[in-house]
C-alpha cells in the first residue's frame, strides 16, 4: 500500500506519521495522492493538481482564521490591497508577516516604520524605513506581546495562513486591542479538501480499505 504526499507543512508532517504506523508506504509516484502544502504555496498547490489529474486525490488545508468580537481584523484579497488598509490605518510601527514576495507593495509607503519577519534565507532587503526580523519560532503570546511592545507595534499584517503556529501573533493583537489586516489565500480549482489529519486518513482508510480501529492522528 502506497500514498504520495505532497507538500511540507505541519499537517503533512502529521499525517506522515500516522499513515507510516498503518504500514503505508510513502511514495511520491503513488496513484493516491495527498496535496498538503502550506495554504499560500499555491504554485505548489497547483502543479500537484495538475500531476494528481486522473488519480484519487484530495487537499489537506487547515482552516482559516475566523475572527471574534473583540478582534480589530481587516480583510484584503492581495498585498497591494493589504498595503492600502495599512496605511489607511494611520499607523507609525507595522509587523508585516505575509511572506517575503509579498513586500514589494508595503516596501513603497511611506512614514510607516516596517519589522518584517522572515522565516527562509536568504532574507529580502531591509525595507525604506525598518528592519527584517528572522524568523525564530515557535512563538507564544507572552513572547509575542514582549515583541510588540518592543518595537512599538501599532498594527500587523498577516497572511490568513490557520493553524496553531502562527495563531499566538493574532492573540497578542487582540489583547493589545491592535488592529490586523489579513491578507486572504487565492482562491483554488475545485478540488476535494478535508481541513484536518483526522478526515485526511479516514479519506486514505476509506480508498485503501483500511480499519482506523484504535488509530490517531
Amino acid at each position: 500500500m502506497r500514498l504520495a504526499i505532497v507538500g511540507g507543512s505541519r499537517e503533512a508532517e502529521l499525517l506522515t506519521k500516522a499513515v507510516e504506523k498503518l504500514g503505508v508506504e510513502i511514495d511520491p509516484s503513488a496513484e493516491l495522492v495527498v496535496i498538503a502544502p502550506h495554504p499560500f504555496d499555491t504554485d505548489l498547490i497547483e502543479c500537484a493538481m495538475l500531476s494528481a489529474k486522473g488519480k484519487p486525490h484530495i487537499l489537506l488545508q487547515r482552516p482559516k482564521w475566523l475572527p471574534e468580537p473583540a478582534d480589530n481584523w481587516h480583510f484584503a484579497n492581495s498585498a497591494s490591497i493589504a498595503a492600502q488598509i495599512l496605511e489607511s490605518l494611520k499607523v507609525r510601527h507595522a509587523l508585516l508577516a505575509v511572506g517575503n514576495g509579498r513586500l514589494a507593495p508595503f516596501y513603497r509607503l511611506e512614514n510607516i516604520e516596517l519589522m518584517v519577519r522572515s522565516r527562509n534565507t536568504p532574507h529580502p532587503p531591509a525595507p525604506p524605513m525598518g528592519k527584517i526580523c528572522p524568523f525564530f519560532g515557535p512563538f507564544n503570546v507572552e513572547t509575542e506581546l514582549k515583541s510588540l511592545a518592543e518595537n512599538n507595534i501599532d498594527a500587523l499584517v498577516v497572511h490568513n495562513a490557520g493553524g496553531q503556529g502562527g495563531w499566538p501573533k493574532l492573540a497578542a493583537a487582540r489583547q493589545l486591542g491592535l488592529p490586523v489586516v489579513l491578507i486572504d489565500r487565492p482562491d483554488l480549482p475545485d478540488i476535494k479538501t478535508v481541513t484536518n489529519v483526522d478526515a485526511a486518513l479516514e479519506w486514505i482508510a476509506a480508498s485503501l480499505g483500511l480499519d482506523l480501529c484504535g488509530q490517531s492522528a
